[in-house]
């Protein structure tokens, strides 16, 4: 219950009025018994009880009546229980990733979902604010409104290809609503509420914030697609050479029947085979000319259509040229010589290479502008002053340092190249960044918190990776693995000859734009401008981003659908608590959702019931006067005829 005028409240005191009166105000008279009256006398005792009784009846209906009088005055109101409710801000989350381009039936699931956040606009009033984030968007911003921005926003919002992050989305609203200054707040969470949505449990993002959550018991369809596409074994094939592409489907345990796939290359098919469910199958790709390479592996559509195709993206180009300077090590040395018979790399000079890989920056002083370096450090840390003094003189901001710490660690990191997943550093020097170039460096691969390599660009354009570790088998697991090959490959083939890209993005990834790039050709055809942030956000749609520098192709990058967005299992209603808030709220019926939302909202008010009560008691309080007073009378005349009856005797 609430009160419009609750300062009204405090003329609740004059109750006190009554009570005064009963307690305190009573006639005291002296009694004389007279012998006439002793009959009298005993009649009154016996009429006592009664006596006593209406006057505590008349005692409660006046303090009753005052209390109504009050309530009525002060405007109370039941909650809950109608449309009017205080001023509220409500954050829709509504989820648009991946998934809910799930077709249901004959409906898509975010078609549901809208229609069920616009049950909360209807509810709303011109006194609300509103907030609607999209799940499957992160990167747009939130704009406070009213009910029609609200109604808009969600109309115009589509299913991206990127991964829903819910936790991340509930932590966002919650601080849109500490900072709104509304005392009433609520969170009405619309997602299909995938499992692999939530982190596991542990903070709960939403805190003690309402939050008004949907969920369905709808069948989950099953869904089959493509888990992934290898181009080469991760090695993409050279211009003129053959190679193949490795197509793996998603894991179906309900569904056995083998799956058709194609496979296109710069629109063209090129291949068809068919794989079954949690297996892989290999197509030919047949040689391919000097330029950017596009491709992708499409199988039938089905309930959902985006994890239905996989797209890759390559350079076909000459077999780099690749020199070395100093002595990188054994393992270095061999895994190149290795390459260079494959066919994969030429060796060279440094003046005419495409890569040089430095032991200790040596080297660094000839190497033509548009040649990258990959530096690798020394095996005794008494040399570093003069890999230091080289990296100085070159226009690298990096520097590399002894550490104290010792232990090892799994490399790691958004940019982590594919070639050294699993690989673990078991010693490592420090590199620390000592100033800012024109171009911002970025850290592909840490080791225990520690940059472990990174990229850049020096004074005059050359591109370099640095390295933490020397190449040898004390120092990381990378010398002695099959991961060795493929580093060195990357590095000659796609990191020095590519821009830096890396064989798979995910749609919603930030992507850092190669230096000559100005604008970047998204999958539907749109160019824009890149920043001077050189990073390209509003990455929702899989497919190709193609970098340009005027009319000329600098890069291209493939982004494909997570895979964790293909997993369609739902989390217990009774884990939201644990996953989201304190005080959650589960609607499965659409016609409920209305009624749920809005949980401060006002009932009707309670005046005039509270006044017709109350003159209801001041018609009972009359009539128990009255009755008392004809009583009185009574008796009197009943003493007086006594008395008049002992005095003629």
């Amino acid at each position: 219950m609430g009160a419009l005028s609750p300062m009204f409240l405090a003329a609740a005191v004059a109750i006190g009025v009554p009570i005064f009166i009963h307690l305190f105000q009573r006639h005291e008279t002296r009694r004389v018994s007279f012998p006439a009256l002793r009959y009298l006398e005993r009649t009154e005792r016996e009429h006592a009880r009664q006596i006593k009784l209406r006057q505590l009846i008349l005692l409660l209906a006046r303090v009753a009546v005052l209390l109504l009088v009050v309530g009525a005055g002060a405007r109370l109101f039941f909650k809950g229980r109608g449309t009017a409710h205080p001023p509220t801000a409500v954050v829709i989350v509504l989820d648009n990733s991946m998934s809910s381009g799930l077709v249901v039936g004959e409906t898509r699931v975010l078609d549901r979902l809208k229609d069920i956040a616009h049950r909360s606009i209807e509810g709303a009033s011109d006194e609300d604010r509103f907030w609607v984030l999209r799940a499957g968007e992160p990167w747009l911003p939130a704009l406070p409104g009213d009910a029609a921005d609200a109604r808009a926003a969600i109309d115009d919002t589509q299913p991206t290809d990127a991964h829903g992050a819910l936790d991340a989305a509930i932590e966002r609203a919650a601080g849109l609503l500490a900072a709104s200054g509304f005392d009433q707040q609520e969170i009405h969470l619309l997602s299909d509420l995938q499992e692999s949505a939530f982190p596991p449990a542990g903070e709960q993002p939403g805190g003690s914030i309402p939050i008004v959550v949907w969920t369905t018991d709808d069948e989950i369809p099953l869904n089959t697609g493509l888990k992934s596409v290898v181009v080469g074994g991760g090695l993409p094939p050279l211009e003129g050479q053959r190679s193949e592409v490795t197509i793996a489907a998603l894991a179906s345990e309900s569904d056995t029947a083998r799956l058709p796939v194609r496979l296109v290359v710069n629109e063209r098919i090129r291949g068809a085979a068919s794989v079954p469910a949690g297996s892989a199958t290999s197509v030919g790709l047949p040689p391919t000319g000097a330029g950017w390479v596009r491709g992708y592996a499409d199988s039938d559509p089905d309930a959902l259509r985006a994890d239905d195709r996989r797209f890759f993206a390559f350079r076909s180009r000459p077999a780099p040229a690749v020199a070395m300077t100093g002595a990188p090590g054994l393992f270095a040395d061999q895994a190149l010589s290795v390459l260079e018979q494959a066919g994969r790399i030429s060796r060279g000079a440094v003046a005419t290479s495409d890569l040089l890989v430095s032991d200790e920056g040596l080297g660094l002083e000839s190497l033509p502008a548009s040649a990258s370096v990959l530096v690798l450090p020394p095996t005794d840390p008494t040399r570093l002053p003069a890999l230091n003094r080289r990296l100085s003189d070159a226009g690298v901001p990096w520097r590399v340092e002894s550490r104290a710490a010792f232990g090892e660690a799994e490399l790691a990191g958004r940019l982590l190249p594919p070639s050294l997943a699993g690989v673990r550093a078991l010693r490592w020097y420090r590199l620390r960044l000592v100033g800012e170039s024109d171009n911002a460096s970025s850290v592909l691969a840490d080791a225990g918190g520690d940059p472990w390599i990174v990229q850049g660009q020096d004074a005059i354009g050359r591109r370099y990776l640095l390295v933490a570790s020397p190449l040898d088998e004390g120092s990381s697991t990378l010398p002695v693995s099959s991961s060795m090959l493929q580093f060195f490959d990357w590095a000659a083939s796609e990191w020095a000859g590519a821009g830096g890209t890396t064989t798979e993005y995910l749609a919603g990834d930030h992507i850092s734009a190669p230096r000559p790039a100005t604008h970047v050709r998204l999958p539907g055809g749109v160019e824009i401008e890149i920043d001077g942030t050189r990073m390209v956000r509003g990455t929702g749609q899989a497919g190709f981003y193609t970098f340009l520098s005027g009319d000329t192709e600098v890069s291209v990058f493939a982004l494909n659908v997570p895979g964790e967005e293909s997993r369609l299992a739902r989390i217990s209603s009774h884990d939201l608590e644990a996953h989201l808030g304190t005080d959650v709220t589960t609607v499965d019926r659409e016609a409920q959702w209305g009624r749920s939302v809005f949980r401060a909202r006002q009932g009707p008010e309670l005046w005039w019931p509270l006044l017709l009560a109350a003159a209801l008691l001041l018609a009972i309080e009359a009539l128990v006067a009255a009755s008392g007073r004809v009583e009185r009378n009574a008796s009197n005349r009943r003493r007086v005829e006594s008395a008049s009856v002992d005095a003629t005797a």
